[in-house]
């Protein structure tokens, strides 16, 4: 009884819940819609993922160890299912994050960006698009880790008009992971898919899976994931005369 007791008090913190902790009446009880934060929500950020369906659309369940934070050039940043417009983020965002007390610039980690809803959310027939993919960073220098896939910017089509089942936004979410077993050793599809990137390869030609990748390299659960929503502008002009085709 004692180890179980101690086991949910171990849950409860990594969920965030203090003892004792309580909803603040003075809250208004309509505030905060998603993806807005409910200060009365302890659970969060981990409630956004499960409310937007990152868990289980993208990634298992798994309790974050860090925070992963990305802001693109122009200031957007990247919080946990807010609207970034594709045009803010045309460009390599910069990332940060804190290692974990007992970790140092030895350890490795893999950031990978994927958008689970190509062509369209209700019809993720393209799933996943991979977007980025850095591997071999040392502690939590993003930038002098190895690319396997260089950045490329969200492609939200319109919907048509014609359609009023079809969902527009696409949760372009952000994983990393560590490299517990060290630094990864490519399988040759993974060299064929770096390669056709480097070309000029559409990337709606190739399927990636974020957990076939992590399973393949053995990378566990992710210490952090952080998304953002976006869609295509009203009356955009995306060559697909707003139909239901994926022409990256």
């Amino acid at each position: 009884k004692a180890a179980m007791l101690m086991l949910l008090a171990a849950l409860a913190a990594a969920l965030g819940l203090a003892a004792g902790a309580q909803w603040d009446p003075t809250i208004d009880p309509a505030c905060c819609a998603y993806p807005e934060r409910d200060p009365r929500d302890f659970n969060w950020p981990y409630s956004h993922l499960l409310y937007a369906e990152v868990v289980p659309d993208v990634v298992g369940a798994f309790v974050a160890l860090t925070e992963l934070e990305l802001e693109y050039p122009d200031g957007a940043r990247v919080s946990y299912g807010e609207h970034i417009a594709p045009a803010a983020a045309a460009n390599t965002p910069r990332v940060r994050f804190d290692l974990e007390p007992d970790r140092d610039g030895s350890s490795l980690h893999t950031l990978i960006a994927v958008d689970p809803d190509v062509p369209f959310r209700d019809t993720p027939t393209e799933r996943e698009r991979i977007l980025w993919l850095v591997y071999d960073i040392p502690g939590n220098v993003t930038a002098s880790g190895r690319t396997l896939v260089p950045y490329a910017p969200p492609a939200p089509i319109s919907c048509d008009e014609a359609d009023n089942l079809c969902l527009p936004e696409h949760r372009i979410t952000f994983l990393l992971f560590e490299q517990s077993v060290g630094p990864l050793h490519l399988e040759p599809e993974d060299d064929a898919m770096g390669a056709r990137f480097s070309g000029s390869a559409r990337r709606g030609e190739i399927r990636f899976k974020t957990r076939d990748f992590g399973a393949r390299h053995s990378l566990g659960l992710p210490l952090a994931v952080n998304f953002f929503e976006t869609a295509a502008a009203a009356g955009a002009d995306d060559g697909n005369g707003g139909g239901r085709k994926d022409e990256l």
